[in-house]
């Protein structure tokens, strides 16, 4: 009988449209070769290009899928969507119960679309309640300045607020996909949001790490902040150390974003693909 892969649980709502949240989560795990469980936080009606309606499962829901995924074991977390204050809760109460394990949160705040993914009264709560308890926080740039208070302008205010954030707690990788104002990203030596890189920062207390890697000019880029701190659970769930899971995650969306698709009747909007390079494999 072979040996079991490792166990890595999503913590995140779902997405309908199959590009963001679990779904996304779950093709990640697929692709690194782990087992993937799921503790489903919401239900969201999202077409290619919107989310129509979210609808939480409410903290009773949420805290059994978690206690029946312990049972089946757990090496490694990633946190995604967490709708409301309750559900923020029932998550920091039960990772305060469990064995020491690694969990990535990816902030989720609201939608690429615009649609708020988490009540403003919960932010207090998963500062103090639940960052504390984790390894990394993946915030994009909108993230990192609700979660630090910081204005990022360039790489040097992604610094401060990496380092703001990381005192509350965890790791810190400031993603930078979706580019710094142009000016202001030129006078700090980072990338305008139209250059041809990007810069994601890790810092783990002690030093920064930078990933550069270029921009990849496509539309179609719905689930890349899930994909992303998914692949670093998935890494870390194979039992590597920290920077070489982001190294192989930055890696892994920059395929995944070479690999990317149009869904929907227009055209105009799409995703990212997890599975790009392995698709159609026997």
């Amino acid at each position: 009988m072979a040996a079991p892969p490792p166990r890595v649980l999503t913590i995140a709502g779902s997405d309908s449209g199959g590009c963001s949240g679990a779904p996304a989560d779950l093709r990640t795990f697929a692709a690194y070769g782990v087992h993937g469980l799921c503790a489903l936080t919401a239900v969201t009606a999202q077409s290619a290009a919107e989310v129509r309606a979210v609808e939480p499962l409410g903290p009773d829901l949420v805290r059994q899928q978690l206690e029946t995924a312990e049972e089946i074991g757990i090496e490694a977390i990633k946190i995604g969507m967490l709708a409301d204050a309750a559900t923020v809760e029932v998550v920091a109460s039960w990772l305060e119960r469990l064995p020491p394990t690694p969990a990535v949160l990816d902030p989720v705040l609201r939608s690429t679309s615009g649609t708020a993914l988490l009540d403003a009264e919960a932010i207090p709560m998963l500062v103090e309640r639940l960052l504390p308890q984790l390894l990394l926080v993946t915030p994009n740039l909108f993230e990192a300045e609700a979660l630090s208070g910081e204005t990022i302008t360039g790489l040097e205010e992604a610094r401060n607020a990496a380092r703001r954030i990381e005192r509350m707690g965890p790791s810190v990788l400031v993603t930078g996909g979706h580019g710094y104002p142009a000016a202001a990203s030129r006078s700090n030596g980072g990338t305008a949001g139209g250059g041809g890189e990007v810069t994601d920062l890790l810092f783990d207390g002690n030093r920064f790490e930078a990933f550069v890697h270029p921009r990849i000019r496509t539309r179609w880029r719905r689930g890349t902040g899930c994909t992303l701190s998914a692949a670093v659970a998935a890494g870390l769930g194979w039992h590597l150390p920290l920077q070489e899971a982001v190294r192989r995650a930055v890696a892994f969306v920059e395929r995944a974003l070479r690999g990317s698709y149009p869904l929907g009747r227009s055209g105009g909007h799409g995703t990212l693909d997890p599975m790009a390079g392995r698709r159609g494999r026997r």
